[in-house]
């Protein structure tokens, strides 16, 4: 079973708190889809990443990991996301069927909490994404609206499936 992982899911020690099996397989491109940063519907406590598939999202493709992750993975439940299956075009010229996760109902454009935003740009880094794809991702953060709680602390223990643990 493959995982397309993006934001976040690109740091080393996030996979390996989230998805301690995964095996990383290959960058790949989900096209049409759009990384954003959105509150989690009507929630304006903070943003999250949310990878987008409708409106500006056409033409624009979102760049991110592809994982095997163990059978049963896509049951997984965490509040305010969906699992979702994509297509992804991996850099080794295969098309993995994947699924991720996906805000539910995602609201207005948000950035999230420091903790959180800076596993981005450092995951980016971390697995080599070109400049001009980490200056888009970059940009679009800045365009979102402020985190009324930027500097809150990041939760203390493992992550857990409600909100609040994340």
């Amino acid at each position: 079973m493959y995982y397309f992982g993006y934001c976040t899911y690109l740091l080393e020690s996030e996979v390996a708190k989230y998805l301690p099996e995964a095996r990383q397989v290959t960058k790949a491109v989900a096209r049409n889809h759009q990384i954003q940063f959105r509150a989690a519907g009507e929630r304006l406590d903070r943003g999250w990443c949310h990878l987008a598939d409708r409106g500006a999202a056409f033409g624009t493709d979102a760049q991110g990991l592809v994982f095997e992750v163990n059978d049963g993975r896509n049951r997984d439940e965490f509040d305010d996301f969906d699992v979702v299956y994509l297509t992804v075009h991996g850099e080794d010229g295969v098309a993995y069927d994947c699924f991720t996760y996906v805000l539910s109902q995602p609201g207005k454009r948000m950035r999230p909490p420091r903790f959180y935003w800076e596993r981005i740009p450092s995951g980016l880094e971390e697995q080599g994404f070109p400049a001009e794809y980490r200056h888009r991702v970059q940009q679009t953060f800045d365009e979102a609206a402020e985190c009324p709680d930027f500097d809150r602390p990041m939760p203390a223990g493992a992550p857990g499936k409600d909100a609040s643990s994340r």
